[in-house]
């Protein structure tokens, strides 16, 4: 890889002056442009890109000082190093330099090692602020990066939990759920939750729902139920998609009579619900509830849905659209 040359900008109002500094650089392997006072400089500066400036103290006009006051205001030219040249009378304005925004100086006339060196250390530790800053940006871009990807991983380490304990189609709880829920509630003796109701319950002529609308309509349908459901229950109460269009409502510190009552919130809420209206479709849908409570009905998990779903079925049987 070719290593690119330096470039130097050298202000100053006398000829010689500039003549020996670029004669010097030059030599020295430096791309050299000058300019004869300031505000040819700064127009320089800001049309160009310089690694370096040599900068004249005494100038008419715009002066040094100012020069490089009005350079370190400006985002583009603020880090270029800037070396003063100086009379040998200047030398105790030279604070002023420093305030101005001026790095080093070097007095004429001066010794072509001197500048020669005061030249490389600054253009070198201009190089090493760069690098840094480089690897600042590197590091912060990889820092943001890293967060970036965690937060991704987090969202989907959470979407994985979301999507193991829920169903797709509803969001409701899945049937895993259900069955460690009430695991830890009956088998752990989680005295806190008990008694315990469970409603099974089953949309009625469901199957005439997707023959008339078809299964996408059908699928709109159930999630729209799920909705009617929610709407219906709180916390600790909470509802499970089963299995097509049953689902179970689980409610614990409930006793029977509870149970029935929010079987027959639910059931009513249905009934004045009027389904896939977004379509301009107007279905009105009805369901089947039976309910179980622990230990009331069973003292086993196994047989609490058992029951519960044989109530809905004694349900279905004797007309449907009812509580049992």
């Amino acid at each position: 890889m070719i290593k690119r040359k330096k470039k130097i900008l050298v202000v100053d109002d006398v000829l010689l002056n500039i003549h020996m500094v670029k004669d010097v650089l030059t030599e020295n392997g430096y791309l050299i442009e000058t300019a004869n006072n300031g505000l040819a400089a700064i127009k320089k500066v800001l049309s160009e890109h310089f690694d370096l400036i040599l900068l004249d103290v005494r100038m008419p006009g715009m002066n040094g000082f100012e020069v490089c006051k009005r350079l370190r205001q400006k985002p583009q030219t603020k880090d270029i190093p800037i070396i003063f040249l100086t009379g040998e009378d200047e030398v105790s304005s030279i604070t002023k330099g420093f305030d101005s925004g001026a790095m080093d100086y070097v007095t004429k006339p001066f010794y072509s090692t001197e500048l020669l060196a005061r030249v490389r250390i600054h253009l070198e530790l201009s190089d090493s602020r760069k690098a840094l800053k480089e690897m600042n940006d590197r590091l912060v871009h990889e820092i943001e990066e890293r967060k970036s990807i965690e937060q991704k991983l987090r969202a989907s380490k959470e979407r994985y939990q979301f999507l193991a304990e829920h169903d797709n189609l509803t969001g409701l709880y899945n049937t895993r759920y259900l069955y460690k829920r009430l695991n830890e509630i009956i088998e752990n003796k989680r005295t806190d939750e008990i008694p315990l109701s469970l409603i099974f319950m089953d949309i009625d002529n469901f199957k005439w729902v997707v023959d008339t609308y078809g299964h996408l309509n059908g699928s709109q349908v159930i999630q729209e139920v799920a909705q009617s459901i929610v709407s219906t229950i709180s916390s600790p109460c909470f509802a499970v998609a089963y299995a097509g269009d049953e689902f179970v409502i689980v409610m614990p510190k409930s006793d029977r009579q509870l149970g029935l009552q929010k079987a027959e919130d639910i059931r009513q809420c249905m009934k004045q619900t009027t389904y896939l209206s977004e379509k301009n479709f107007s279905i009105h849908l009805s369901a089947s509830f039976g309910v179980a409570t622990y230990p009331d009905d069973t003292n086993d998990l196994n047989s609490l849905l058992s029951k519960a779903d044989q109530a809905m079925f004694d349900v279905k049987a004797h007309g449907k659209d009812s509580v049992l």
